[in-house]
This record gives structure tokens, C-alpha cells and sequence, in this order.
């Protein structure tokens, strides 16, 4: 039993430093400058955009005025909202504007994901589209957006995720971390694997998608993180997601711990939920078709378990703790060296995402909050798993609130200002 227990316990440590040094190898390619040139196309392709939204009175027509005015032939696309079950002016200011609303309400079953695909359904009977963008109500998207998805489209590109980053950046602490980790995730994550082949992370704005992704895979309305589970239904069918890091969409990130907490706590139970179905496919999908998409995937999605994990592996390192362990062997190279030249031989690999804020010219006010993200995760990680366990059993969806009166003018004079500082 104890050779048993020995084994399991270095296959585990051997699984998680091989996961560690396969994303940093990943990453290495963004290391590369990033293309953002526009993209071009041979037509313009008619796209259907829409919008998903519950109470969001307060945010709704800065995002929609984003919509309205993207650089895009205005007969070449239409703006379409689903209101989930709203009670509060959503529905008047969409009308107000000139966008089409299709109100899902009543008995209905109420979610992001229903709505979705009702208004889908809609639209694809029409007949009318090329593509389908797709935005969330706190989002605001570039007045460039649609033209660089067109050119991806017409590359042939039938799901596409477009460059996520923060709209309200600098509101407080928490909107700066956001930053620094969107940043890091967007130049070491995202782009690396659109620059390998690999498939992109769907984010639940900047999405694109043919008449045809969409016929094929519906929203499932089922799952707390639709994007997610989308994400690796299409993997694991052999669809690539891929990234256009010219498509900019600016997303709002959560101001109090309070809202930061229950976001996270449902993106726990949504990927969970979308690990339960989709990782065993995944993994046989990796093994069989020799599919380093799906491989990424799966080993991705088994993050999703890490606590667990972390657990079950400290609890077997106690239980063999006379017998060989593979993560004590590797950290005490050089053998015999004391432990502060240990850390620093280490050391770089916690410093290295640090490339990812130099290579984006960010302010150094954003380096030091990069130092206080560990102690944000170490003190929000297990909590938010357990409860996001416990939110997937019972399916409970959060609203989290949208507060943040940001127009992409502001935007565009911030970005206007930073570049005439440089």
C-alpha cells in the first residue's frame, strides 16, 4: 500500500510540474511582438450583433452607444439585445436606441444562456448574417471591432475571440490587479497559443461565431460560465477557437471584494460544472486524434481541480513521507545548496510574468499590484472553490453588478493621453 501511495503521489507531482513548464513553454511565444495590423478582407461580410443583459439600466446604453457607433458599414450589421427577465428600464433604453430587443421573460427559463440561444435561433432563421458577435452589457467594444472580425471571417475563421482588456483600470486596487492579470494572461496565455495553433479562451464578450458554429452548438443555458463550457465543446468536436488581438472589447472588473468574490465564485461552479462534462472527452479526444488542442484543453480544465488536488497530494506526502518525493528532488538542485540560493535559483520564474507588463508599456503603479496578486489568490483560493462546489450543486446563478459609466470616448481620450505621454 505504501508503494502504491508513493506512486500516486509522484504522478501527481511529476503531472504538476509538467503542467507549470508546459505553459511556460507556451508562453514563450508571446514573447514575439504582437501583429495588430487590420485586418484585411476581399468583402464585407453582414454581421448580427447581440447583446445579453438582466437589470443592467445603469451600464446599458454606454454599451450599446459602443455598438452603434463601431466603424462598419451601418446597413452591414444589426444590433440585437436578449433581455433575460428584466424588470428596470433595460428594455426602454435598448428601444430608445434603435436596437432590436427580444424579451425572455415570463415562464421562460430565466439565464444568460437561454436567452442567448432563443435570440440565436432567431437570427439564424433570417438567413441574413455571416457571423454573430456577441457582447455583454457591461462591455464596450472598439470602433474598430467589426472590421478586424470581418477579416478574420473572411479568412474563413468560423469562431473567433476577440482582445479582452479593462475598461475602468485605475477605479481602486482591485480594477488594477484585474489589469495586471488580464494583461499577463492576454501576452503569455492567449496570444502564444493563437501564435502555436493552439485554441483560444472564450471570454463571454468579443466572441464571433458563423450562422453555422451556432446551429451546431447552441448556448447551453445549463452552465453558470456558457462561454467555457462552449469553449470545450468546440474543442473537443475539432473546432478551433481562434484570437484576433486587433479586436479590442473593454470589459468592467468588479470594484468591491464583495462582487469579486461572488464573480469568482461562479466562475468556480461554471467550470467545474463544464469540467464534470467535458474533461474525460477531452482527454480521449488528446490520446486518440493525437490533438494538442484538445491536450491544452484538458490539461487546462483539470486546473479547474487544483485544490483538490493539492490536497490529496499533501495528504500522500504525509502518508509516504519516508519514500522518494519527485518535488523535493527537484527543488533541492543544486544538491546540497542552502535554501536562500535555492530561492533565488528559482526565483526567476515567479518574476518572469512581469515580461508580459514591460512588453505592454504598462505605468508602474500596475508592477506593484502584480506583487500583491499571490496573496489575493492564497487568501480567496480554497474559499472560492469550496463554495464554487457547493454553488454547482445547487445551479445558483449571481448577477454581479454593473456600475462603471464608462463611454468608449473616455476611453479613447485615455488612450490618447498615455500615448501622447510616451
Amino acid at each position: 500500500m505504501q508503494l502504491l501511495f508513493s506512486g500516486i503521489s509522484n504522478f501527481i507531482q511529476v503531472f504538476l510540474v509538467f503542467t507549470g513548464f508546459f505553459y511556460l513553454f507556451i508562453s514563450l511565444a508571446g514573447l514575439r511582438p504582437v501583429v495588430r495590423r487590420p485586418a484585411g478582407a476581399d468583402r464585407l461580410h453582414r454581421f448580427a450583433v447581440v447583446m445579453a443583459a438582466y437589470n443592467e439600466e445603469g451600464v446599458i446604453a454606454y454599451a450599446l452607444d459602443s455598438l452603434l457607433r463601431m466603424d462598419y458599414p451601418r446597413e452591414l450589421f444589426d444590433v440585437f439585445l436578449a433581455a433575460d427577465h428584466c424588470t428596470d428600464r433595460t428594455v426602454e433604453i435598448a428601444r430608445n436606441k434603435g436596437v432590436s430587443v427580444f424579451p425572455h421573460e415570463g415562464a421562460l427559463p430565466r439565464g444568460k444562456g437561454f436567452a442567448l440561444k432563443a435570440v440565436c435561433d432567431h437570427i439564424i432563421s433570417l438567413k441574413r448574417y455571416d457571423a454573430l458577435c456577441f457582447f455583454d452589457a457591461d462591455s464596450l467594444a472598439h470602433p474598430d471591432f467589426l472590421r478586424q472580425m470581418n477579416g478574420h471571417v473572411d479568412r474563413g475563421e468560423c469562431a473567433v475571440q476577440a482582445y479582452e482588456e479593462p475598461k475602468n483600470p485605475d477605479d481602486n486596487w482591485l480594477s488594477r490587479m484585474a489589469y495586471v492579470s488580464q494583461t499577463i494572461f492576454n501576452r503569455l496565455y492567449q496570444y502564444p497559443k493563437h501564435v502555436l495553433g493552439l485554441s483560444a479562451t472564450l471570454h463571454g464578450k468579443g466572441m464571433c461565431f458563423t450562422p453555422d458554429i451556432m446551429r451546431r452548438f447552441p448556448w447551453d443555458g445549463t452552465c453558470l460560465t456558457e462561454d467555457i463550457e462552449l469553449q470545450m465543446r468546440l474543442i473537443a468536436a475539432g473546432v478551433r477557437v481562434s484570437f484576433a488581438p486587433a479586436a479590442i472589447v473593454y470589459d468592467e472588473e468588479p470594484t468591491s471584494f464583495r462582487e469579486h468574490i461572488h464573480r469568482s465564485v461562479r466562475w468556480a461552479a461554471g467550470a467545474l460544472d463544464t469540467a464534470r462534462r467535458h474533461l474525460v472527452p477531452l482527454w480521449t479526444r488528446a490520446f486518440r486524434k493525437r490533438d494538442v488542442r484538445a491536450f491544452e484543453a484538458a490539461v487546462r480544465l483539470t486546473q479547474t481541480y487544483r485544490f483538490a488536488i493539492l490536497l490529496a497530494l499533501a495528504a500522500l506526502i504525509w502518508l509516504t513521507h519516508d519514500s522518494f518525493h519527485f518535488l523535493s528532488w527537484l527543488f533541492d538542485r543544486p544538491y546540497g545548496a542552502q535554501l536562500r540560493y535555492k530561492l533565488v535559483h528559482w526565483s526567476p520564474l515567479f518574476f518572469y510574468p512581469l515580461v508580459a507588463l514591460l512588453m505592454e508599456r504598462a505605468r508602474p503603479r500596475y508592477f506593484l499590484h502584480y506583487f500583491l496578486m499571490p496573496a489575493l489568490s492564497v487568501m480567496t483560493g480554497l474559499p472560492v472553490f469550496v463554495l464554487g462546489a457547493l454553488k454547482n450543486r445547487k445551479r445558483e446563478w449571481y448577477r454581479t453588478a454593473h456600475t462603471s459609466r464608462v463611454s468608449i470616448d473616455e476611453i479613447s481620450r485615455r488612450q490618447a493621453r498615455a500615448a501622447a505621454e510616451d
